[in-house]
């Protein structure tokens, strides 16, 4: 088998480029589509939602059938930098909306299969700690894209229309790099980790569920950052910035916590994601200012990528043969999160002009992710207890 170090860094890219471009590139480009492209704040929800039905569909063929690894994943990135480039030659919202679906259903095969691919590698060489590196894909790409759009905003003949085609011409570029890579197959690797494996007790639901919830919780501010940004502070100069801060927040929090002892509970790494995330969206309700502002997009930023490692992990242990179907069922429900999330939220902004509404659905679902997490983790210390283990 390969090294691991430059697989972990391939799955990183695949990662970035699933979530960074094929899924919220719109996020940074969205007020300047707006301001150049004429589209409507309603039109910019349903260029995130056709982005998450597609990200749902997509994670159903991964949980239904079982797609060949390699060709999934080559085709994936492929989609990607093609949505991409064609967001930035399509003419209209109807083409845009093709577009974004293409996307959508790409980054979710990448997601299910790019996880699966490297993880598996992963523990076949015991290294496991490299996780945190694969992990901080989606938050490389945050802000990579955040960053540049932030920086540059303002030059004279960038519009959206050359951001979405430069954006399109990088992922074909890392496309490239990857490409060999993505040749190692993990079927061997999956088998050694089998090897000596037995399956562990738990039911899956409420992993599902607490994913799911959480899918909605993070989709609002992950869409619309920079308008609520604005929204609350009227300076449209900062607005960008949010956004890549919410990127280098997900990745020092993931290789933080990546550095740190494992946690014995799962659900307990879930339950304090879901916490950060709550506590996220209160400041940015209550306390609307650039410091509430910057410290709730940290807190929310922080917790995006590590519940994704944390609930991958208890997929890993509850299907130890091969978790790819759970992964994949994992990301159906975190795509019905999303799909729900940004029309309603844009819709409610719309009529109540404003975003407290949004981030008070946001919060409410994070409160109940929280509450699900909470009772895995009682139950669990109840069955370890040294009472429990006496009978």
């Amino acid at each position: 088998m390969r090294s691991p170090v430059p697989l972990t860094f391939a799955g990183m890219a695949v990662l970035a480029l699933a979530l960074g471009i094929g899924r919220f590139l719109l996020t940074p480009l969205l007020p300047l589509m707006q301001a150049d492209a004429g589209l409507s704040l309603v039109g910019g929800g349903w260029l995130a939602s056709i982005n998450n039905i597609g990200y749902l569909l997509g994670a159903l063929l991964c949980t239904a059938w079982k797609l060949p690894q390699r060709a999934t994943l080559r085709a994936g990135l492929l989609l990607v930098a093609l949505g991409t480039l064609g967001m930035g030659l399509a003419p209209s919202l109807p083409l845009w909306l093709a577009c974004r679906f293409v996307a959508g259903v790409a980054a979710a095969a990448l997601m299910v299969h790019g996880i699966a691919w490297c993880t598996a590698h992963l523990r076949a060489h015991g290294r496991a700690g490299l996780e945190a590196v694969l992990y901080s894909g989606p938050g490389v790409g945050i802000i990579a894209s955040g960053a540049l759009v932030a920086a540059l905003h303002g030059i004279p003949g960038l519009d959206s229309a050359r951001w979405w085609l430069a954006f399109g011409a990088a992922s074909a570029a890392a496309t490239a790099l990857v490409w060999r890579a993505l040749g190692a197959p993990a079927s061997m690797a999956l088998a050694s980790v089998a090897k000596g494996t037995a399956r562990e007790a738990g039911p899956a639901w409420p992993l599902v569920a607490v994913y799911g919830l959480f899918g909605f919780a993070y989709v609002i501010p992950a869409t619309f950052l920079p308008l609520i940004a604005d929204a609350q502070l009227h300076l449209p100069a900062l607005r960008e910035w949010f956004w890549p801060l919410y990127g280098v927040a997900t990745v020092l929090a993931t290789l933080l916590l990546g550095a740190l002892p494992a946690v014995r509970n799962n659900y307990a790494g879930l339950a304090g994601c879901c916490l950060s995330m709550l506590l996220g969206g209160a400041l940015c309700l209550y306390w609307p200012s650039r410091a509430g502002l910057a410290l709730g997009t940290v807190l929310e930023g922080a917790a995006i990528t590590p519940v994704v490692m944390y609930a991958m992990r208890e997929a890993a242990r509850l299907a130890p043969h091969d978790p790819t179907r759970l992964i994949g069922a994992l990301t159906v429900a975190f795509g019905i999160g999303q799909i729900v999330g940004p029309p309603v939220a844009a819709a409610l902004a719309q009529r109540l002009h404003g975003f407290a509404a949004p981030l008070e659905l946001a919060t409410l679902a994070a409160t109940v992710a929280l509450a699900i997490a909470l009772s895995r983790v009682r139950r669990a210390r109840k069955l370890t207890s040294p009472a429990c283990l006496a009978d």
